[in-house]
């Protein structure tokens, strides 16, 4: 489990970003560094410890979550990861300047890839299999030492079936090609790290209570699988029976609201689940096409999301539009 002062850091950072508890944005970061590994002991697992990470590799696995979130494939790929070594500096990013490599290129080759999606703000962005593969081969390549971004690169390429390396592959980068940079890089002592301000609010400060609403309604959009977060969700979390805002709730009781009708309706409908389902299906499909190149599926997948996606929001609005007439009913 991480113990150190700079993993605590980096909770706090997301934390002052999402809104989320301490738990919730520290559940985030683990889904990332916490890849399964074999343990010592007969029938016993365990996880990656955080601080076997470097500082730099730490930032990257940051820098790699924000991609995804923002990218909006809903999960957080080799693609993210690649971005976030070219971004943040170290001897990754140093070696992958001597093959010329540079991040705009990179960022190109992906997006022409993956294609455009809608950012998912609902929270549910999970390191995708082939990361857990990757960070398992990075622990292997860095032995008892700390995990650093050329470990990370390595580990990319020595998976080699993700978007990442398949990009790296566009720019004649192989994984011997890419040893013998890492290596003249070491060479030539620790190579510059650039770090980055994660997480940083310019909002305005909020209550406790509010916090708290926000990340009940980030739970329940999870829960649900929601493409996006709601205004459902955020008043579903307002009114709940262990509100964060027990004052908003008595307030409501007093001019006659019925709580447990309102509670009742906030429920999605289950055309809208079914929906948000198969779309998150699509989505594992799409990753799995993209990291084998075949274009002309991906192409249909794509096509079929965005049919889902709009029969999705007719089935939302639809449903929004009868709240008004039903609670008045």
């Amino acid at each position: 489990m991480p113990r150190d002062r700079d993993f605590k850091k980096l909770v706090r950072q997301r934390m002052s970003k999402t809104g989320e508890s301490f738990t919730a944005a520290r559940a985030q970061l683990l889904a990332l560094s916490g890849t399964r590994r074999p343990s010592s002991r007969q029938g016993e697992t365990g996880t990656y410890p955080f601080d076997r990470f470097t500082e730099a590799a730490k930032d990257v696995l940051m820098c790699a979550q924000q991609e995804a979130e923002a990218s909006g494939t809903g999960y957080i790929g080799t693609e993210h990861m690649l971005i976030g070594l070219l971004t943040c500096g170290g001897a990754a990013a140093a070696a992958l300047q001597r093959l010329g490599v540079d991040s705009q290129p990179v960022r190109e080759a992906i997006r022409s890839r993956l294609g455009s999606e809608e950012p998912d703000q609902a929270g549910r962005v999970l390191p995708a299999r082939r990361m857990k593969t990757v960070i398992e081969l990075a622990f292997g390549e860095a032995g008892t030492s700390h995990v650093g971004t050329e470990h990370l690169l390595l580990g990319i390429l020595m998976e080699a079936g993700g978007v990442g390396a398949s990009v790296l592959a566009q720019f004649g980068v192989t994984l011997d090609r890419t040893r013998d940079a890492v290596n003249a890089v070491l060479a030539q002592g620790a190579p510059r790290v650039t770090r980055r301000a994660f997480g940083s609010s310019t909002g305005m400060p909020s209550t406790p209570g509010v916090h708290r609403a926000f990340e009940g309604a980030r739970q329940s959009a999870v829960k649900e699988g929601a493409m996006l977060l709601r205004s459902d969700h955020l008043l579903g979390a307002l009114v709940q029976r262990d509100s964060p805002a027990p004052a908003l709730v008595a307030l409501l009781g007093a001019v006659g609201a019925d709580l447990d009708a309102l509670r009742r309706k906030l429920k999605p409908p289950r055309k809208v689940m079914q929906l948000e389902a198969e779309i998150w299906r699509l989505r594992q499909q799409k990753e799995e096409v993209t990291a084998a190149g075949d274009e002309r599926t991906l192409a249909g997948l794509r096509q079929r999301e965005d049919e889902l996606r709009a029969e999705l929001t007719r089935s939302l609005d639809a449903w929004q539009a009868r709240w008004g007439r039903t609670l008045s009913a």
